[in-house]
């Protein structure tokens, strides 16, 4: 591992030019004159390293991990705030400091949730290990339930121990950081089936959330909102309900959720506030007296968010969490709480499968971009069992290759949807989890692992991987 004594080389130096200013440029970089000058200059160089001197990418490599800090915690800590004030010169030693802030923030984080839970502020709940689409480990058919085009492998995955296991290592890891079984699961994306609620039942967590339109398929009806977005059948989905196996399900707001991780970000905090408040008011209005309380889940990716926002989002959650504080009409709360108080009376009458994403699994499955990808995960997993068994027996290098390789995001990158400048980064690195398998095993991986499976027209590639699909 370099150091940042170290020389950089000229691909070294080309990265950073390329991925360190893969920040938000108007909430952030354009924040800082001296880092926005920085970038005028990447921009200006035609990606020639050769053009900078060491300072550059010393001052770069500084202001990239700076600007990643949120602006209270540089305010808080004396040095960090004189080095966003020097702005540039900086030396090796400087940004050995702002790294080693960051780690001694990032270990702090799973305590202060602890804290915080301890203080009932809080509860922690927990997501499948390596966070894979659960259904598709269960059985990769189930696909076609939401989309009975999707284009699949003519083996589809299905391993439903997999699933179990991904499960049951997320609450012994839960256990081991906090000190106590979380109670709730967010299914990875909100991917859920009826299959995949039997596994979070057997696993022993008590409840679990996905999206309102799950619940409108499950229901088989539509849920309406008025001209400002307010909920019309807000008796639906602000409500939990139990499941024939035993299981508590609820149903996150879309709109509000994502307003906040898509929309408020680019108003003014009391605008932001006012609107989701008002929305939640207009829906809470036609709330029947009989019934209640009820919940209103806002539920969204928890990291996504804040970049988007001025100041980190600070300024709007202060905003929030003020009001909410101050409106006798609302009051948060835990949710494992809210279920001992009030357990659920509705009982679902099935459970779609889908997602949180158009109700379906296709960003993941069902698209010809896929196919590859899913073949070469299923011939290496079977592979897998065959040379010594369950998921649980293998040794642990081999499990954990393949656990982290049943991953969500591999697929999502596949996608004909999705694409980012590390495609090639991705490809290479799920396809090394599978190397590992084969290798551990005294074999030679099949060329179905040890090629690209990109396809071709999407990157210029040559030789990428495509299979035929089962329609």
């Amino acid at each position: 591992m370099r150091t940042v004594e170290a020389q950089l080389d000229t691909d070294e130096k080309r990265h950073m030019l390329r991925r360190f200013f893969s920040i938000h440029h108007g909430n952030v970089i354009s924040q800082y004159d001296e880092y926005r000058r920085l970038l005028q200059m990447a921009m200006v160089s035609g990606d020639r390293p050769e053009l900078f001197s060491d300072d550059y990418f010393v001052d770069l490599a500084l202001w990239f991990n700076l600007a990643w800090m949120d602006p209270d915690d540089i305010a808080g800590d004396d040095k960090l705030a004189a080095l966003r004030a020097k702005g540039r010169n900086f030396t090796r030693e400087e940004v050995r400091y702002v790294i080693g802030r960051q780690r001694f923030m990032a270990s702090g984080a799973p305590h202060l949730y602890h804290r915080l839970e301890r203080q009932g502020q809080v509860e922690i709940m927990t997501v499948p290990y390596y966070h894979p689409i659960l259904p598709l480990l269960i059985d990769g058919s189930s696909a076609r339930r939401a989309d009975p085009d999707a284009v699949l492998p003519e083996r589809p995955f299905a391993f439903p121990e997999d699933a179990q296991v991904q499960l049951e290592e997320a609450v012994a890891s839960h256990q081991r950081a906090f000190g106590v079984r979380p109670r709730g699961v967010w299914p990875s994306e909100g991917a859920v089936s009826p299959e995949a609620a039997d596994a979070i039942k057997n696993a022993g967590l008590t409840w679990f959330a996905s999206d309102e339109g799950v619940l409108a398929r499950s229901l088989g009806t539509e849920l309406y909102r008025d001209e400002t977005e307010a909920l019309m059948q807000p008796d639906l989905l602000y409500r939990p309900y139990r499941l024939s196996n035993g299981a508590v399900a609820i149903f996150r707001d879309r709109v509000v959720s994502d307003r906040i991780g898509f929309a408020y970000g680019g108003m003014d905090p009391g605008d932001a506030v006012g609107d989701l408040v008002g929305k939640l008011a207009r829906a809470r209005e036609r709330l029947p007296d009989h019934g209640g309380p009820w919940l209103a889940s806002i539920i969204l990716d928890g990291e996504n968010a804040w970049e988007g926002y001025p100041n980190n989002g600070n300024d709007f959650l202060r905003r929030l969490y003020g009001q909410l504080e101050a409106d006798d009409r609302f009051e948060t709360v835990r949710i494992s709480e809210f279920l001992d108080a009030n357990p659920p009376t509705a009982e679902l009458p099935g459970l779609h499968s889908g997602s949180w994403i158009d109700q379906s699994f296709r960003v993941w499955i069902g698209e010809q971009t896929h196919l590859a990808a899913w073949t070469a995960l299923e011939t290496t997993r079977s592979f897998a069992q065959r040379q010594w068994g369950s998921l649980r027996d293998m040794p642990t290098n081999v499990r954990q290759a393949l656990m982290v390789a049943e991953g969500s995001d591999w697929f999502w990158w596949y996608s004909s949807r999705n694409s980012s400048p590390e495609d090639a980064v991705f490809d290479a690195l799920f396809r090394a989890n599978l190397e590992v398998v084969w290798w551990f095993a005294g074999g030679e991986p099949p060329e179905l692992v040890s090629r690209s499976l990109l396809d071709p027209a999407r990157t210029g590639a040559v030789g990428g991987a495509m299979l035929p699909g089962r329609s």
